[in-house]
């Protein structure tokens, strides 16, 4: 399969490089495009009226990561470095660091008073290091980080100043360097309502990293099926499993809010003797979903626009199929949609 198949322009005046509240918009207040893909019809609608799109017994599965800071600035005996993460790994973290030509294996960085460790480990993918962070586990990593660390976004200038605008309303656990944005949209309000009419909502927690360690969501690869993304940390909890099982048992529908949960149902979903169910668990996924993958467990799909040649349109297209994705695609940009981050949403049924 051509990776150029899934290629179209985007004009970059659809790309806002602001949240809706620093453009002096309301998130719920956002374009909603509405994918029916037994019918093949596209319809046009707003996010709060997510509900009228729904049924009592739905049960809606966010991700409740939260955006930590990815830049640290450090030093030891040879003089000042910066560290710039890049994405988790099974045994640290991908990390850039500058200056490169004072990067050696073994060399340690120490932040703030030396509470927090970076130990590089090897150069693995470009100039990019495996490193292993160390420190007191009278500290909490997370807020170590935090404390030391600033947030790597030329683009998104207001990240800096506006933390807050950058969360989910359901956001709990601090772990990941990217956005979850399909969840942008909620406000509690909103989410209030949507439990009165019958709609459960469910958190897993997956800490999105570098999914494309290359470019960032760009597939180099000629071939769809030569592409590899990168590995991210999940848990799904007991209650969680439990809820999600008993929805799909009364019929309810499982919606995956963003491409993370997607990620993360679709492997941790097993088949059984009485039918696919959810396991309880966590660990590491690099589940790579492309037009061929047998969906086990998502029955609908609430996601941001993504940007051509993305891994994320990919799992699209194997959820709503290529021409009909691509149909869409195309109707979006006609209709002047905004895409990536602080974009529009996408509704797929």
């Amino acid at each position: 399969m051509k990776t150029a198949d899934f290629d179209f322009r985007v004009p970059e005046r659809l790309i806002p490089l602001m949240p809706p509240e620093l453009r002096g918009e309301r998130r719920e207040h956002a374009r909603m495009v509405v994918l029916r893909r037994a019918e093949k019809r596209i319809e046009h609608d707003r996010f709060d009226h997510l509900g009228a799109h729904l049924r009592p017994g739905d049960v809606l599965v966010v991700n409740d990561t939260l955006i930590v800071h990815d830049q640290l600035r450090g030093w030891n005996r040879r003089g000042a470095f910066k560290l710039i993460l890049f994405g988790h790994h099974a045994d640290g973290w991908y990390a850039a660091v500058r200056p490169a030509s004072r990067a050696r294996p073994g060399l340690v960085i120490k932040f703030g008073y030396g509470e927090l460790e970076a130990v590089l480990v090897k150069q693995t993918i470009g100039d990019l290091w495996l490193v292993r962070f160390e420190h007191d586990p009278i500290f909490d990593f997370y807020e170590l980080i935090m404390e030391h660390g600033e947030r790597n976004l030329p683009l998104y200038k207001p990240m800096q100043e506006r933390m807050d605008a950058y969360d989910n309303v359901y956001g709990r656990e601090p772990g990941s360097l990217e956005l979850p944005s399909a969840g942008l949209h909620f406000t509690d309000e909103l989410l209030r309502r949507l439990r009165r009419e019958g709609i459960k909502v469910v958190a897993l927690t997956l800490h999105i990293g570098l999914t494309e360690l290359q470019r960032y969501r760009h597939i180099a690869e000629e071939e769809v099926e030569d592409h590899r993304v990168g590995a991210e940390w999940y848990r799904v909890k007991e209650s969680a499993a439990r809820a999600i099982n008993g929805a799909r048992r009364r019929g309810g529908r499982v919606v995956a809010v963003g491409t993370s949960v997607v990620r993360a149902l679709e492997t941790v979903a097993a088949e059984t003797k009485t039918g696919t169910r959810v396991r309880a668990g966590e660990g590491w996924t690099d589940l790579y979903i492309y037009p061929g993958h047998r969906y086990k467990v998502v029955d609908a799909m609430l996601t941001n626009l993504h940007e051509p040649r993305s891994s994320h349109l990919l799992l699209v297209a194997a959820f709503a199929g290529r021409e009909f994705t691509l149909e869409a695609y195309r109707e979006v940009v006609r209709a002047q949609y905004r895409f990536d981050l602080f974009g529009d949403s996408m509704l797929i049924l």
